[in-house]
């Protein structure tokens, strides 16, 4: 599988399959893809309790599956509804990501994507439901921008607008926590600011909203 992604700070993303390969995506986030590409709609985490997870999770309980059935490469092209940040949760501990609730757009592969309620996020001003994905895939999220990459070190820490998060190791989910401050207000940041603490990775839009 071959991917690419198109544009500056709004990006798609361009996927050639080779034969039998396979993409999956949110419903709404595919522009186009070539004749010979099967395009499957599948109910995701059927049931009352998955259908619920999706929901709290800001996902659609549908999924779009996308299959090469010829023998030639096929291109098609997914986009989101600002741009793309692409991150291989097999290069992370635990394989899995916390991210904002909504921010998965596309992946590799089949991802497993849950909701997490992080009472320490929604005072830091980011939202009581949280996202969850872990697989062993590339994932492609929400973000506006090049967005940053941070490694911390253990006992590193960051003071992080609640807009500007995307996502950060799953590993490092007790390691967030809101910092209030009144410069902070003054400064325009708002009240509070998100206080994360390595060792892990954290992802940020480098544009603000």
């Amino acid at each position: 599988m071959n991917v690419k992604l198109l544009g500056n700070d709004l990006k798609c993303l361009q996927v050639e399959l080779t034969a039998g390969e396979r993409f999956f995506c949110e419903k709404g986030a595919l522009i186009y893809y070539e004749e010979g590409i099967q395009y499957t709609v599948n109910v995701m985490d059927k049931g009352v309790a998955g259908l619920l997870k999706r929901k709290l999770s800001g996902e659609s309980i549908f999924q779009v599956e996308l299959k090469n059935m010829t023998p030639n490469p096929k291109k098609l092209v997914v986009a989101s509804r600002i741009g793309l940040l692409p991150v291989n949760l097999k290069t992370l501990p635990g394989n899995a990501i916390i991210c904002r609730a909504g921010s998965y757009v596309a992946s590799s592969d089949k991802a497993d994507i849950d909701f997490k309620l992080n009472v320490n996020s929604f005072l830091g001003g980011n939202g009581l439901m949280m996202q969850k994905i872990s697989g062993f895939c590339t994932v492609f999220l929400d973000a506006v921008g090049a967005p940053l990459t941070l490694e911390l070190t253990s006992g590193q820490a960051i003071y992080a607008d609640e807009k500007s998060f995307i996502c950060m190791s799953a590993i490092m989910e007790g390691q967030m926590s809101p910092h209030y401050s009144g410069n902070n207000l003054l400064g325009g940041e708002g009240f509070s600011m998100l206080r994360i603490t390595g060792p892990g990775t954290v992802y940020l839009n480098s544009v603000t909203l």
